[in-house]
């Protein structure tokens, strides 16, 4: 029996700390898994720190997320809905925002922003062995 194993691409992540008294913006190259042209999965960081277990959608050619800290079943969930929206994600970030597709992926509108708030939202390894994407 041979194991599936995905493969993995450097994500350069954009990172910002809005903190009024210490604004700061600064890149992060980290390990993903790509997901569809544009796009691809990562263990969130916060405050530079790896999330293990808690993953986000990223738009490779801004470095900003989609969706984040996610467990591996809704960045799952997510990632197939971007795929869905027909968007084409190797396009410029402004030109994302601005097409209407990408509405149902925003935050307060997304199925899986309240990801993290039941039972089964738990931390686990990515790629799951039944994802939809691999």
């Amino acid at each position: 029996m041979t194991t599936h194993v995905a493969p993995t691409i450097p994500v350069q992540l954009q990172l910002s700390d809005n903190d009024p008294e210490h604004p700061r913006t600064e890149q992060r190259v980290v390990t993903g898994w790509p997901v569809a042209p544009g796009l691809a999965i990562h263990v969130t960081l916060d405050d530079g720190q790896r999330l293990d277990g808690r993953y986000s959608l990223t738009h490779l050619r801004s470095g900003q997320a989609v969706a984040r800290r996610l467990c591996a079943r809704h960045v799952d969930q997510a990632a197939v809905a971007a795929v869905a929206t027909g968007v084409d994600w190797t396009e410029p970030a402004d030109q994302i925002i601005a097409d209407e597709r990408t509405i149902t992926l925003r935050p307060g509108m997304a199925d899986w922003d309240w990801c993290g708030h039941d039972l089964a939202c738990r931390p686990e390894a990515y790629p799951r062995p039944d994802s939809p994407i691999w």
